[in-house]
């Protein structure tokens, strides 16, 4: 089977992680034998190039034609699509199944995609309702003619439906994967492990990062945050006036190495204020960290309380500092959330388990 994967971006050697988890699916893809490679749009750049064993075109609608015709794709995996990508697609008679992974349908003003102070950001939540309202029903009339329709979560899948007012004759359900051969715990000791959490997410309002550093204010307790964003001048002024043990990692990291530095950290923070699913909280399960987590989104169907984790109210760094203690305090409870976190991964997670759906789903389509 062929498959063609069209995402908004994609990791190069400059940009690891845009779409990185685009990317993991690729590779999952060719490791199972389905011929695979990658078409991303773009005005201004025209090139090809590999990246880790995958295939990449980077150019324009006319270049995407070259590519259908040349590559004679089975199936087009759509990642987060535009109306318009969509409607172009409609041209080429090919099946198509579109992934709704979250921004490309949420409603940004009620989701916190933009900060909640200042003035400039006020007017930003105005003007991005009306344009997410008209996104909205150019791709519901797109979304019409697909094949079919994966939602990383079942909140995903209540959320689009409610904002494109559309039920999709094949929907589906399933996560993004967790390579769970790469991402494993390397040792059951704790004792081997540093006395700190760590949180990979982008520095921008929705992910909450501003309320995971004022919930290690003056704590013991160290917090990596791996990321970059918009925010990161603000968060760092931030966590210096709270006096957060806070250390901030903005340069990019490959995401071949996350299991290791996952492995020599104790717990994983997702403080978010919207999320669909949180890759890389659960590839953090995956090795066995215990995550501490809002109560928001889909994160409650990845992250069950007192299971593999915790979860706390959002915009509550009181609640997430306790937490936090509870889970360092008491070694019993942190090994079975431990032990749960990985467990659950393996079961519901696992590349081997969501190849197998998403591999359904294209023979649905086709």
């Amino acid at each position: 089977m062929k498959v063609l994967i069209i995402p908004p971006e994609y990791p190069s050697q400059q940009n690891k992680h845009a779409y990185a988890f685009v990317h993991a699916r690729a590779k999952i893809y060719l490791a199972n034998g389905l011929n695979t490679q990658v078409f991303v749009p773009s005005r201004t750049s025209l090139h090809n190039y590999c990246y880790e064993g995958v295939s990449i075109h980077k150019g324009s609608y006319e270049l995407l034609r070259e590519v259908i015709q040349e590559f004679d794709p089975d199936v087009i995996a759509v990642h987060a699509p535009s109306p318009n990508m969509l409607i172009r697609l409609q041209s080429f008679r090919r099946p198509v199944v579109v992934w709704i992974h979250g921004a490309e349908v949420l409603l940004t003003t009620f989701h916190h995609y933009i900060p909640s102070f200042g003035i400039k950001n006020s007017i930003d939540k105005l003007y991005s309702l009306v344009c997410d309202t008209y996104r909205n029903l150019a791709l519901r009339r797109a979304l019409q003619k697909v094949n079919a329709i994966v939602y990383v979560s079942k909140w995903m899948e209540k959320a689009s439906e409610k904002y494109l007012l559309i039920k999709h004759p094949h929907s589906f359900v399933i996560p993004n994967p967790v390579d769970t051969d790469l991402f494993k715990p390397f040792t059951t000791s704790i004792t081997k492990k540093e006395i700190a959490g760590i949180s990979v997410r982008a520095l921008e309002w929705k992910y909450g990062v501003d309320i995971a550093v004022k919930a290690f204010a003056n704590s013991g307790v160290k917090l990596t945050i791996i990321g970059r964003g918009s925010l990161e001048k603000y968060l760092r002024k931030l966590a210096k006036l709270c006096n957060a043990n806070v250390e901030f990692i903005t340069e990019g990291v490959e995401h071949q190495k996350l299991p290791t530095i996952y492995n020599n950290y104790m717990f994983f923070v997702a403080p978010s204020r919207t999320e669909a699913q949180g890759v890389a909280m659960c590839e953090a399960m995956a090795c066995g960290l215990p995550i501490v987590a809002t109560n928001v989104g889909g994160i409650p169907e990845f992250v069950i309380d007192e299971y593999n984790g915790l979860l706390v109210p959002p915009n509550d760094p009181l609640s997430l500092r306790l937490a936090v203690m509870r889970i360092l305090k008491n070694d019993t409870i942190y090994n079975v959330l431990s032990e749960n976190a990985r467990r659950f991964a393996v079961n519901n997670l696992s590349h081997r388990i969501i190849f197998q759906k998403e591999l359904r789903v294209f023979k649905i389509a086709i």
